[in-house]
């Protein structure tokens, strides 16, 4: 690890303040996805994105006009909630949002204008609800296969890092956080390369590590699911390790949530990750040797016994982290004996 540099340096945070458009989201990255749209400003034909069994969307006449309303119409907080509830029906949902005609500007749109009111006396529930269910829309877009690296290369979730960087705990924001991350989450659930490389160009770890220590436990849950993806990465691994600030970085936030479980009610799913996060660290040499000392002690003794009596899984992973960290201050004990 380089010891060189600080934690803002190897971690920068806030670069992006509520009320401004996220650097690198510009105007041709909100249109890329109508260079392909027919002419005319007209939404896809039935049909478009054929390819895969089952219903398609455009063969519902209410998902046109709901298309039509969010695009054209005065119905557009409608028309979200309406399209939000049949991205379940139609696999094919999101390859008709991202190629009919304005529509992913349109979603855009709804999430800009609520930058100006990121502020807890200023964003009410029906505002908040509205841009959530924008964003559920763009995480359809962000979890398919066609529309994935789509959604990707024209910078979109650029857009949702004021929403994640804001930290009253306002339901409204609560709200907006845990939706947003639903998005990233969505882009990093299938591994790729891709995915975590241009989300380490951005603020996300800082922004999640934050938010697992001072959200709720859903948005906790969500923000450590990104976190393991991008270690499970071998370029996010190296970049966590990269520095001594950025591996404890991660750890004290990992080792405050198991102080905060030790007290709280059953961890449920937050243990699972937390330990699947310091089992992948382990797989560094040097984050290894610098385990031995920052692994919390309630990870070694039997506080979670009981809440991991059921899970098989994390009991394995637990079992092999000690493992791997006893053979390591084995290894390293014979050889200072050898010197």
């Amino acid at each position: 690890m380089n010891r060189q540099g600080n934690v803002a340096t190897a971690m920068p945070m806030g670069a992006m303040q509520p009320g401004a458009a996220p650097s690198g989201a510009n105007n041709a990255s909100i249109s890329n996805n109508n260079a392909g749209g027919p002419p005319g400003g007209a939404p896809v034909p039935p049909g478009a994105g054929d390819g895969g069994s089952g219903p398609h969307a455009l063969d519902d006449p209410n998902v046109y006009h709901w298309i039509c309303q969010l695009t054209y119409g005065p119905q557009k907080e409608q028309a979200l909630l309406e399209l939000g509830r049949k991205r379940e029906q139609f696999d094919d949902l999101a390859v008709v949002l991202w190629s009919s005609f304005g529509v992913m500007t349109a979603l855009l749109n709804e999430i800009v204008a609520v930058y100006p009111m990121l502020e807890p006396s200023r964003l009410s529930n029906q505002l908040s609800n509205r841009v959530c269910n924008a964003l559920v829309l763009l995480q359809c877009v962000a979890s398919h296969p066609d529309t994935k690296h789509l959604f990707l290369q024209a910078h979109i979730p650029l857009f949702l890092f004021p929403f994640l960087n804001t930290t009253s705990k306002q339901r409204t924001f609560e709200y907006l956080r845990l939706t947003s991350l639903g998005v990233i989450g969505a882009l990093v659930k299938n591994d790729s390369q891709d995915v975590i490389s241009f989300l380490l160009r951005t603020d996300i770890v800082p922004l999640c590590l934050r938010i697992m220590q001072s959200s709720s436990e859903l948005s906790k849950t969500v923000a450590i699911f990104i976190l393991q993806k991008i270690l499970l990465d071998d370029v996010g691994l190296g970049y966590i390790c990269a520095t001594v600030e950025r591996f404890y970085a991660v750890t004290n936030v990992l080792k405050e949530m198991v102080e905060h479980l030790a007290v709280s009610p059953p961890p449920g799913r937050l243990l699972k990750h937390i330990i699947r996060c310091y089992l992948r660290l382990s797989d560094d040499l040097e984050a290894r040797r610098l385990l031995r000392s920052a692994l919390p002690e309630k990870l070694r003794d039997n506080t979670f016994t009981t809440v991991l009596a059921d899970d098989v899984g994390s009991k394995r992973c637990l079992a092999q982290l000690l493992l791997t960290l006893n053979d390591e201050a084995q290894q390293t004990q014979q050889q200072q004996q050898q010197q």
